[in-house]
């Protein structure tokens, strides 16, 4: 009888059942705001709190667990009698099909999925969480050979409070539960440490550790180092770690991988990797000859298809390509400095500073915001410069410059006092960083907003310094438009309003104000004032650069 899958599940509309036992269900959904494939993990079991809290410890845990290397969890609810975990959508194997339609991955591709479960881990055990179930079936990979971390239902973790559980959930043969009558054990037994096996609850990082070393084993030889049921004659080859070596399945195994993996499954976890860190490093340092790109590939073509994949052998990086990849990088870096030094002028002030000399720039402006730059104003200040020996004028390549505030420089007032930049009120120093040329004619542009100024002048063995002080006491006429409305209604009413301008004390028709004090560089005080409405004023600063004024008043009843 087929079975019948329910159309929605709370929010979740169900495409269909991947998996179905005892204890619940396992569907693939959609997310309704994410609009992207989900499995949705249904668990119904009454009369058992202890599967309930498995069920919802695996919802705390991965709720943390943001890692490109672990599965991610979107939901986690109740409705009716039944629990929900909703996942991540891996679209692909598990490494254990994976295992079983290639038998041995071989050594590359091994160790890059190998890689990937192991920063899983990493982030795993950073967060004070033991997994306690590694396994081929719990690591998933996607059609395009990203490799993820699932099923924490039986995890560790710092901030979970262990959970009760009674020999009946034991998963252990009758030889192994006389063994551990006070102990508990949780897990998958082929891939499980000593201390586990007698005790899941006192286990930490060195028995997920553990079982890495025997999933690692597995990928590179397609068997398992120790036998699937736990016996006291099993235990005690596993205490002792006695298997056989890798190489002698498969000799083309590195020793060093070899040699990892041994220290891995020691039967006494002291004698173990402390960390994931110490593994993750021994096979960067393997792959880093290889190009893992080129792995992936085929990684992701195992997953697709349908039959066994023949994995190519992937031949080390050429030490040659190396070597000539490092010149390159170097010669680049060289590159990039030395035309820093030729840009900053490094080389021509040092090396060839008997064929170069320096050009300075200096330029004095009013200060924009009349004061202090109340506006933060800036009008943009640049120069160019130009090879005047040629007829067409060409520009200097590299030589354009951008004016910055001169520093140290001192000037003096009209009446004769000594003052410095920082005290000047109205007067602004602007210098440029030096442009060195060779002995010849040239002609510079300095652009200051609506100014352009030019200059020509000769090298001649000696450093040159030009002055601009055109603009030092510049200012400009000002036109004053005007405009009224009713800021309601927004009615015109230009024609019935009068415009007035402060001058000596007294608000004055505009042509009552002498031309020279509606300029720039000054302060300009204006009413609006027409009948039924109130008068509306402005006040406001006119730069020495600038020469129209727009007034627009919105006028209030």
């Amino acid at each position: 009888m087929a079975e019948n899958v329910p159309q929605m599940i709370g929010k979740y509309r169900i495409m269909g059942l991947v998996a179905k036992g005892g204890m619940g269900a396992v569907y693939k959904a959609v997310h309704p705001t994410l609009k992207r494939m989900v499995i949705l993990k249904k668990l119904t079991i009454k009369g058992n709190a202890m599967i309930r809290e498995r069920f919802k410890r695996e919802a705390q845990i991965l709720l943390d667990m943001q890692s490109p290397y672990i599965v991610h969890l979107f939901d986690y609810f109740v409705e009716g009698n039944s629990h929900y975990i909703v996942e991540e959508f891996v679209d692909g194997l598990s490494l254990a099909q994976v295992i079983e339609k290639q038998v041995s991955l071989g050594t590359e591709l091994s160790l890059l999925v190998f890689l990937d479960a192991c920063y899983a881990l990493k982030f795993a055990h950073a967060r004070g969480i033991v997994h306690r179930d590694i396994k081929p079936g719990n690591i998933l990979i996607s059609r395009r050979a990203e490799v993820k971390l699932a099923d924490f239902g039986i995890a560790a973790s710092d901030d979970i409070e262990e959970i009760a559980v009674t020999k009946s959930d034991r998963i252990v043969s009758k030889v192994a539960e006389d063994v551990t009558q006070t102990g508990v054990t949780l897990g998958t037994p082929a891939y499980m440490s000593p201390e586990q096996i007698m005790d899941s609850r006192s286990v930490d990082n060195r028995a997920d550790i553990y079982s890495m070393g025997v999933m690692l084993y597995e990928m590179l030889t397609g068997t398992k180092p120790f036998a699937s049921t736990i016996s006291e004659e099993n235990l005690q080859k596993i205490r002792k770690g006695k298997y056989i070596s890798p190489r002698k399945i498969d000799k083309t195994i590195p020793k060093v991988i070899c040699g990892m993996i041994k220290k891995m499954l020691k039967g006494n976890p002291d004698k173990r990797y402390s960390s994931i860190d110490s593994v993750i490093k021994i096979i960067k340092k393997y792959l880093k000859d290889y190009d893992t790109h080129a792995i992936r590939i085929s990684l992701a073509q195992i997953i697709l298809s349908k039959n066994q994949f023949l994995v190519p052998e992937f031949e080390k990086k050429s030490r040659l390509g190396v070597k000539i990849t490092s010149y390159i990088a170097c010669a680049a870096v060289a590159g990039i400095l030395g035309m820093y030094a030729w840009n900053e002028g490094i080389f021509h002030a040092s090396v060839l500073s008997h064929w170069y000399k320096p050009v300075t720039l200096n330029l004095v402006t009013p200060v924009a915001g009349v004061q202090n730059n109340i506006y933060g104003t800036e009008l943009p200040v640049k120069a160019y410069f130009f090879d005047e020996s040629d007829k067409e004028l060409p520009e200097v390549g590299g030589s354009r410059r951008d004016f910055k505030p001169a520093e140290g420089i001192v000037t003096r007032t009209n009446s004769g006092k000594r003052i410095s930049q920082s005290s000047a009120q109205n007067i602004k120093y602007l210098t440029i960083k030096p442009v060195y040329l060779k002995d010849g004619l040239y002609r510079v542009k300095v652009l200051v907003g609506p100014y352009v100024m030019w200059s020509s002048f000769a090298m001649n063995g000696e450093p040159v310094n030009l002055n601009f002080d055109n603009l030092h006491k510049t200012n400009r006429q000002v036109a004053v438009q005007t405009r009224a409305f009713d800021a309601i209604t927004n009615e015109v009413l230009t024609n019935k309003t009068k415009f007035t301008m402060l001058h000596n004390g007294k608000y004055v028709p505009f042509s009552q104000v002498p031309q020279k004090d509606i300029a720039s560089g000054k302060v300009l005080k204006i009413h609006a004032e027409c009948e039924g409405y109130k008068i509306k004023e402005f006040s406001m600063i006119v730069d020495w650069y600038q020469d129209t004024l727009f007034v627009n008043a919105g006028l209030e009843k």
